[in-house]
């Protein structure tokens, strides 16, 4: 029988109070990892330290390259990190571990095309897939634990909080799971679910095709809030103390009050029609950062920034091609991926391009184009390509 809502949680923070207190005193590495998509369960996309800078960013080398499987789409979801170990899943259909210098360690079928981002807690590895499943794996050898059939294409990252996963699938079902059994605690059913869901103080946050955002208590699944949006949400939210964050298929970028779900502020990215914000919101440095696939001709891409307590816009950053990877921020500079096959690094200032990684045809770094967003753990990027591979960038 589950603990009364609220006494599992009290019970919960305790425990966290505890680890926070041992973290300080121990300050281990494990605290730089990205153990799910966008770095963490609020989905910030905010890796510490300050390895990388404007400084030395244009040294990032390809450390190694690890090819995932042949496929025609490659590795679409972004990886996760996680104490000696990285995650990812590929078109393949398959779940790789590597160790952190890039030795394979295992790779498991999962039954369809992965793009859902790994997420990792407590020494098991969750991921969705195009098969309609959501899976738990042993992090040492990919052992199977449990498999949760959804109802539909899985496409969205699971998001693992209070030792639940938290997952929604195409076929329209959002779903809180016991992290350990993958036994259902609770179900909504919102219409197509294509992105992850973000996390914060005891409330779930969603986004769906019927255009609109809810929030959900994280114990028992009773709505807190609904708010309709302009335009289909494929993106997942980033949340903050007071705010969340999210992007839809009309361009807009919206700041819903956390606790209410009254809206803030609401921007336009780019002209109705024009594009999508498919990205899960950056937020850092006092700015809102999504990346905005453009649908004009020729189709290219931008990085937006808009000052996260009014919703001005900061500064627009270009790209060559479309892009729905979501920015990654660490000590000044905002990473991204484009389908134009490259990686950029951009000041968080202005927007200057500081970096990129260049044409593969004039020795760049990667031979397709990227649609997964970068993961950065320990002052290296993991980033995986649509050519099948992952690769990990770092300082020589």
């Amino acid at each position: 029988m589950s603990a009364p809502p609220g006494s599992r949680r009290r019970a919960l923070l305790a425990c966290t109070l505890t680890a926070v207190v041992c973290a300080v005193v121990l300050a281990t590495p494990a605290a730089a990892d990205w153990r799910q998509f966008h770095a963490g369960p609020a989905r910030l996309g905010v890796s510490p330290g300050n390895v990388l800078s404007r400084d030395n960013v244009r040294h990032l080398r390809v450390m190694w390259s690890r090819a995932a499987g042949k496929s025609a789409e490659g590795v679409n979801a972004s990886a996760a990190v996680a104490g000696s170990r990285v995650f990812v899943g590929s078109d393949d259909g398959r779940l790789y571990a590597f160790a952190l210098g890039g030795r394979p360690l295992w790779s498991r079928w999962v039954g369809g095309a992965i793009r859902s981002s790994p997420a990792v807690a407590d020494g098991v590895v969750y991921v969705g897939s195009d098969d309609g499943r959501v899976q738990a794996r042993r992090v040492s050898n990919g052992a199977l634990l449990w498999s949760r059939n959804l109802g539909g294409a899985v496409s969205s990252s699971p998001l693992v909080a209070e030792d639940r996963v938290y997952i929604g699938s195409r076929g329209g079902g959002f779903f809180a799971l016991r992290a350990g059994t993958g036994h259902v605690v609770w179900k909504r059913t919102l219409w197509s679910v294509w992105d992850g869901a973000a996390y914060r103080a005891g409330t779930v946050y969603v986004g769906s095709d019927q255009a609109r955002v809810w929030a959900f208590d994280a114990d028992t699944g009773a709505k807190r809030w609904m708010t309709a949006v302009w335009g289909r949400v494929r993106s997942t939210p980033a949340v903050t103390d007071d705010r969340a964050f999210i992007g839809t298929d009309n361009g807009r970028v919206y700041a819903l009050n956390r606790r209410t779900g009254h809206k803030a502020w609401t921007a336009a990215a780019v002209a109705p029609g024009k594009g999508f914000v498919r990205c899960a919101p950056a937020v850092a440095a006092g700015l809102v950062v999504v990346s905005v696939g453009m649908t004009t001709t020729p189709m290219d891409g931008v990085l937006r920034a808009f000052h996260v307590r009014t919703g001005r816009s900061a500064w627009t950053a270009q790209m060559a091609d479309y892009s729905t990877s979501s920015a990654a921020y660490t000590n000044g500079l905002f990473f991204v991926g484009s389908f134009d096959h490259r990686l950029y690094a951009f000041g968080a200032r202005h927007g200057a391009e500081v970096w990129n990684s260049g044409w593969a045809f004039q020795g760049g770094f990667f031979e397709r184009g990227i649609s997964a967003s970068p993961a950065i753990s320990g002052g290296r990027i993991y980033i995986g390509v649509r050519d099948g591979r992952l690769h990990a960038l770092g300082l020589p």
